[in-house]
């Protein structure tokens, strides 16, 4: 016997209501996951592009340059060179502490002696100042930056004696090899102006690099910070066999 049919209508209003209900309860949120590309620039035979990621929240997670292998290759053969390179648009960087601009250069023979780097390296500087601000920079002595408080830099870091001109005054891990008798490789430079930190910069060797080997390392926190902002933790040295690709970075934001 069929059931009537105002029964069969109330039995598949349920059931579309049941299913309904199921569906909205299981309704995924859009990812905000995404690489944002900026300027491009010539880098040996090739070219060299500056980036940044966001997270599944939209909140930034990575901001780095990307390059060839046979661009840089084809560095060995050429000179020196030093190079600005704008961010993507829509990156925040009004207020500091926030990526402005990255510096990228090119040592074909090392800093001379007597540096402890020596030998061909790539240095990435990510600059929380404008360009203007940087180019401003003097260099000689630094009285602010030498008598600043030691809260502001990190443990196991030594400021230089001297600021460079259109940088500042860099401050160096001393856990890395290179300040205990073994060659130098890759390490993470704090650099200062006017006791304020201005810039973070990766420095990776091209012996390093032609190893082909990807590399994380935390990067170690002042017990202090002057300016609210988001300050990286983590940096990154990575190469991808599939696109000849090379990757330098810093990563895992944390806000102050």
């Amino acid at each position: 016997m069929k059931p009537p049919i105002f029964l069969s209508v109330v039995i598949l209003a349920v059931i579309s209501l049941s299913s309904c209900k199921q569906s909205e309860n299981t309704i995924t949120p859009t990812s905000k996951a995404a690489t944002y590309y900026g300027e491009s620039k010539p880098f040996g035979g090739d070219s060299i592009r500056s980036w940044y990621k966001t997270d599944l929240n939209g909140t930034l997670s990575s901001i780095g340059v990307s390059f060839k292998q046979s661009a840089f290759a084809m560095l060995e053969t050429q000179p020196d060179s030093m190079f600005m390179m704008i961010l993507p648009m829509g990156l925040n960087t009004a207020t500091m502490w926030g990526i402005d601009h990255i510096e990228v250069d090119w040592s074909s023979a090392g800093d001379a002696p007597p540096s402890l780097y020596t030998i061909p390296h790539l240095d990435v500087h990510f600059f929380a100042v404008d360009t203007a601000t940087q180019m401003g920079i003097a260099g000689g002595k630094d009285a602010l930056t030498a008598n600043m408080n030691s809260t502001y830099l990190p443990p196991d870091y030594v400021l230089d004696i001297f600021s460079e001109e259109g940088m500042g005054v860099h401050a160096y891990d001393t856990t890395g090899k290179e300040f205990h008798a073994q060659a130098f490789d890759h390490t993470l430079v704090y650099g200062y102006s006017f006791a304020k930190l201005y810039f973070i910069k990766p420095m990776v060797s091209k012996a390093y690099l032609d190893t082909k080997t990807n590399f994380s390392a935390d990067i170690k926190q002042p017990k202090a910070f002057k300016f609210s902002g988001a300050y990286p933790t983590k940096y990154y040295i990575r190469y991808n066999s599939s696109s000849s690709e090379y990757q330098i970075s810093i990563d895992n934001f944390v806000t102050h």
